[in-house]
């Protein structure tokens, strides 16, 4: 049965596939995550919109089908998450893998708030797409020299500088996102608290306690079902017969009733529970001479104080996040001498990683430096005010890296050659099983051995398997 459900997994994936998913389907449908990520961290929508098209081919290439990576992030730092593997500016590199794209769009705000890189994005105007797009491409986040101006295009092409001026959205679920009752909600991992899981939900502890009915001492339990939006006021079934372990808030959690209403729909008191074998009412209220036969008084977690629902009040993006202000960075300090003397290993990477400095500026300010052939005692400078500037030096409203305007025609193949879309390379790590390998990439064992050349699958840690052509 397992089998059958593997060629079936493989069946739906190809015809998922096969459909390519266009520049202004991928914007319908990751538009609000890209408005929210822009309000939690800082970074415009339109940028987030115009790098996921450029990164992932609108959603299609193997890297985001596969991985659910839509922006090209590789194993970059202290990185302990999935992980694939696929050509790119060399071969076989190391990618990030997410459980979701949801998880993709967070993390590519964390990668450019927490890289000094790209800090000085932060200071400027949400509006200002032309400096992000130049920006990005001078702290190196493609190699692509024309990077920048592929962005402007793409962001004034769709329209995407719109995006950077809306409110919050409300009611954002996932499309993969689990609901009762037509409500959000996620089953908590071993590990998870209310405050995690707050964080990850954009909401405030007190919201989740709140939505749940969880009091300020009591925390979550693995497995325990959680509500990541206020519940109904009517329930998902008409009645529910109450069994020797039922109390009210497990009937409403298990039908996605507020706990307030299931007691008004039953006229009963606040805090008493139903007696094994009463018939709770969920969509209307009961009559007057069928009341309730209860068993005991107000329990532990009775409501403690009102509470105020966040959605019927203006939300601010300050009040919903663990970030303060999403402008404001923890930036390092770096002392930076006037020179730098080329010791063996160096190159112009590490170089300006030591400093904080962009390779572009070094090359600037260094012109007779040749990164490719850098000699052990070789002086170079690091900071501009040592440089005699010319009289024609550029402003930042015409930086060097707008040389040449690609073609339109030209934009297409220019994201194809971005896109990380060529054969994908999975690492067995410990915990993985050959069924897991399969349906996590949607493929068969005779696929496996195929792409492979083996005979047989045999999993050893440390084994790399190619999953996709």
């Amino acid at each position: 049965m397992r089998f059958h459900y593997t060629i079936l997994g493989c069946i739906l994936a190809v015809v998922s596939f096969a459909q390519k998913q266009t520049p202004n389907q991928y914007i319908e449908k990751y538009k609000d995550w890209a408005i929210i990520e822009m309000h939690r961290s800082g970074v415009p929508a339109s940028i987030t919109l115009a790098q996921g098209i450029l990164e992932s081919s609108s959603g299609n290439s193997r890297l985001a089908k596969y991985a659910n990576n839509h922006f090209g992030i590789k194993c970059k730092g202290n990185w302990t998450g999935k992980t694939i593997y696929a050509n790119d500016d060399a071969p076989d590199e190391c990618f990030r893998a997410y459980e979701s794209v949801l998880e993709s769009y967070r993390d590519h705000s964390e990668f450019l708030r927490k890289n000094w890189r790209y800090h000085e994005l932060f200071e400027l105007k949400i509006t200002d797409y032309k400096g992000w797009c130049r920006g990005l491409r001078k702290a190196g986040y493609a190699t692509n020299p024309q990077y920048g101006t592929i962005l402007i295009n793409l962001i004034e092409r769709y329209s995407l500088y719109d995006y950077d001026s809306q409110s919050l959205p409300k009611n954002v679920v996932a499309e993969d996102q689990e609901t009762i009752n037509g409500v959000p909600v996620k089953k908590v991992a071993e590990g998870e608290t209310v405050a995690s899981i707050a964080t990850e939900n954009y909401v405030k502890d007190k919201h989740i306690r709140k939505w749940n009915d969880l009091p300020e001492d009591t925390e979550l339990t693995s497995g325990e079902i959680v509500y990541l939006k206020p519940k109904r006021r009517r329930g998902s079934e008409e009645k529910h017969v109450v069994s020797e372990s039922d109390n009210m808030r497990s009937i409403s959690q298990t039908y996605g009733i507020k706990l307030k209403q299931l007691y008004k729909k039953n006229r009963m008191e606040t805090g008493t529970e139903p007696k094994t074998g009463e018939v709770i009412y969920m969509q209307k209220k009961r009559d007057l001479d069928n009341p309730v036969e209860t068993q005991s008084k107000k329990p532990n977690w009775e409501e403690e104080k009102k509470f105020v629902n966040p959605s019927a009040i203006q939300q601010t993006i300050l009040d919903t996040t663990s970030f303060d202000n999403p402008g404001a960075l923890n930036k390092v300090s770096i002392d930076v001498p006037d020179f730098h003397t080329i010791e063996k290993g160096d190159n112009i990477y590490r170089i300006a990683e030591k400093y904080h400095v962009f390779e572009e500026d070094i090359l600037k300010w260094n012109p007779n430096l040749n990164p490719n052939a850098m000699r052990i005692g070789e002086k170079i400078i690091l900071k501009e005010s040592l440089v005699q500037i010319t009289e024609n030096k550029e402003s930042t409203d015409s930086p060097i890296d707008e040389v040449a305007e690609p073609r339109s025609q030209n934009i297409d193949q220019i994201q194809k050659e971005i896109a990380v879309d060529g054969p994908m390379t999975h690492l067995v790590v410990k915990g993985d099983t050959l069924y897991n390998i399969c349906k996590r990439y949607q493929v068969t064992e005779d696929q496996l051995k195929t792409w492979n050349n083996l005979e047989n699958i045999t999993i050893q840690i440390g084994q790399k398997l190619i999953v996709a052509q």
